[in-house]
């Protein structure tokens, strides 16, 4: 990791206790990971974090240290195996409570009330502290003991039904997108923010972080549209009112590459007739059918026809570069392997590869923003369940050798 600098980062010094799982909790704290806090992880081997567990690991792969999704969410993390479950290893999560600037979780309010972890123990625990709960309805509410994943989140925030065509059910969009995008940026926000005020005032506090409330606030187009106007949202696929052509187009590829798509949308009227020239059918600018967006989009399925057939006798790349080039809006649609080797990422130094010492060097999400004098990077690989457990016990938790021993005997430490 030649890359890593040795600045100051802005969170130096900040200290984390990390009681999340699966993603928008891990997410969220892995960026005030990589922005400088020293955030442990408390996990337990009795039940670990289902990302441990979950695909995708390389083939025939059963450890728990060898996901891919659980340690690009882990990052430069400690972790200590603790059963909190137990009446000395509630003891022990307390003493972490009260070592850290902030505790987080995204546990239910059930899970969070069996371990002992409420916000009224952990701040009768430590005053200052900063508490981030971020169950799936928030701590309030008729719906806040409900439970639930980003798949269904994705549903009930209303985001699944934006997606696919009208006369076909709602198809989502592929992904727990809530959990990877939405949630972790309000979180780390609102703790940042509450760090400040605690910089300021010496003050902790509560953040009580709905991740459905978080999730509809990305929702806005269709629920501004609805409450002003009574607009019910049309699912139109990748078309849009604003623009036409719009779209993914299948171009004709060779091997590997055969299925292809080429995304490109002309905004305006001069952005159509580029197009017509890049096609080599400037008549198409002048046929009534086509001139103006109105006339555009009530021949859309003609227009669509008329471009598919362009593209599909073209190679991908070539067309994206002629699109390009004329100045059309237009991209290749990317599978992830291509995404993973994309050039212009690699200029950028994205992506980081940390050596992990079970999984070894693999790919890293960056942030999407550079800081240039007080970095946000990965400095580190995510951590095996239970790897700094000896080492916060004795330099965290003040344990002598012999009880650390003895915890791990009854199961209490792993």
């Amino acid at each position: 990791m030649s890359n890593v600098s040795t600045k100051p980062r802005p969170l130096d010094g900040l200290k984390v206790c990390d009681a999340t799982w699966y993603g928008a909790g891990p997410i969220a704290t892995r960026a005030l990971a990589n922005l400088g806090a020293d955030v442990i992880r408390i996990e337990t081997e009795k039940r670990p974090d289902g990302l441990r567990i979950a695909q995708p690991k390389p083939e025939g792969e059963e450890s728990l240290n060898q996901s891919g999704y659980y340690n690009n969410f882990n990052a430069e993390k400690r972790s200590i195996t603790i059963d909190l479950t137990t009446e000395r290893g509630h003891e022990l999560g307390i003493e972490l409570v009260k070592w850290a600037d902030v505790f987080a979780t995204n546990m239910t309010a059930r899970a969070i009330r069996q371990i002992g972890f409420t916000w009224e123990n952990v701040q009768t625990a430590n005053p200052g502290i900063i508490g981030l709960y971020e169950p799936m309805q928030g701590m309030t509410g008729p719906h806040s003991e409900f439970q639930g994943f980003g798949a269904l989140l994705s549903a009930i925030c209303g985001v699944n039904y934006l997606a696919g065509d009208d006369n076909e059910p709602p198809i989502g969009v592929g992904t727990n997108y809530t959990d990877y995008v939405i949630n972790p940026i309000h979180a780390a926000v609102a703790v940042m923010a509450a760090v400040r005020h605690k910089r300021r005032t010496g003050e902790g506090q509560l953040i009580d972080m709905s991740q459905l409330e978080s999730s509809v606030s990305g929702m806005a187009g269709a629920l501004f549209a609805w409450d002003n106007g009574q607009t019910p949202y049309q699912r139109t696929g990748n078309r849009v009112p604003y623009a036409a052509p719009h779209g993914a187009f299948l171009a004709n590829e060779v091997g590997d590459r055969a299925d292809h798509w080429v995304a490109l949308a002309c905004m305006t009227d001069d952005h159509w007739v580029s197009l017509t020239e890049v096609m080599g059918s400037t008549e198409l600018a002048l046929d009534p059918r086509f001139r103006t967006l109105e006339d555009r989009k009530s021949n859309e399925d003609n227009l669509d026809n008329i471009v598919s057939g362009w593209i599909r006798d073209m190679n991908a790349p070539d067309a994206m570069n002629k699109l390009q080039s004329a100045g059309i809006p237009a991209g290749m649609v990317q599978k992830a392997s291509e995404v993973l080797r994309d050039p212009h990422l690699a200029a950028r130094e994205f992506y980081a590869y940390p050596d992990h010492s079970e999984a070894g060097k693999r790919a890293y999400d960056g942030a999407g923003f550079r800081l240039s004098e007080t970095p946000h990077e990965i400095r580190g690989a995510a951590p095996l369940i239970g790897e700094h457990t000896w080492e916060i016990c004795e330099s965290v938790l003040g344990l002598q050798p012999e009880e650390i021993g003895s915890l791990m005997a009854e199961q209490i430490l792993y």
